[in-house]
């Protein structure tokens, strides 16, 4: 399944938070819901927790903003992402005067939201939650030259049932074809990137575009431009999923 952004329209969930659906029960996922969000200056998504079995994980992808998570407030900022287990309460507010944009994905579809009363609060610098840019970085594979994962939950960060990452693929590297035993959503967050989905290959996905891979669908991509290309993986399962290669 491919789902383009051209072809999808922003709704605000919260006053001046638009929000792109990426995946959901409506666009065919059995699983994962995940959307895309933009705080625009002086928005905020309020003090808030989800029923059990909704865990979230919240990927920073542009600017920064205030993070209150189970009493403490600290600051995010791109590329660092924010676990909130079941029942965790948590809240973002753009004080800034740009746009922040991030990525949040339950791992399974229609979750409930429960907003509460404003906390007291401890200003803290970092949280066991918090899983900061880069700190994770590792070869996405043994033996692929140029591709890098940049770990962003799993259990070292709270999680109990979502594992993410995200991949860079340097210019003329591929992320090897392969499949997994459950569903999987790959977000392209700086495309373009050339890829294999299922039984059909050469597809073009653009920035924003959403690639789903069902349970045993082969999918891989190439980076065939100039810049690095970069991709996030969401599965809704903990840790490093098995992976199969395809020759």
């Amino acid at each position: 399944m491919i789902i383009r952004r051209a072809d999808q329209e922003a709704v605000d969930r919260y006053p001046n938070v638009p929000r792109y659906p990426i995946l959901n029960v409506e666009l065919g996922s059995s699983n994962l819901h995940v959307g895309d969000l933009t705080f625009l200056p002086g928005s905020s998504v309020p003090y808030h927790y989800h029923d059990e079995g909704s865990e979230e994980t919240q990927m920073m992808l542009a600017g920064e903003l205030e993070c209150w998570i189970d009493g403490s407030r600290t600051t995010v900022r791109a590329g660092d992402t924010v676990t909130a287990p079941p029942g965790i309460r948590h809240a973002f507010f753009n004080r800034t005067d740009k746009p922040a944009r991030m990525i949040t994905a339950f791992p399974r579809t229609l979750p409930e939201t429960v907003h509460v009363d404003d906390p007291e609060l401890q200003d803290v610098a970092e949280h066991p939650a918090i899983i900061r840019a880069g700190s994770r970085r590792s070869p996405f594979m043994a033996g692929i030259e140029g591709v890098d994962r940049i770990e962003l939950s799993g259990d070292f960060s709270g999680a109990e049932s979502t594992y993410t990452y995200m991949v860079e693929i340097q210019p003329g590297a591929a992320m090897p074809v392969h499949f997994h035993d459950h569903e999987v959503a790959i977000f392209i967050v700086n495309g373009p990137v050339v890829g294999v989905l299922g039984s059909a290959g050469g597809i073009v996905f653009e920035t924003n575009d959403t690639a789903v891979a069902g349970p045993n669908e082969r999918h891989g991509f190439a980076n065939e431009g100039e810049a690095v290309a970069r991709v996030i993986g969401i599965h809704h399962v903990i840790n490093p999923p098995s992976t199969t290669l395809v020759d």
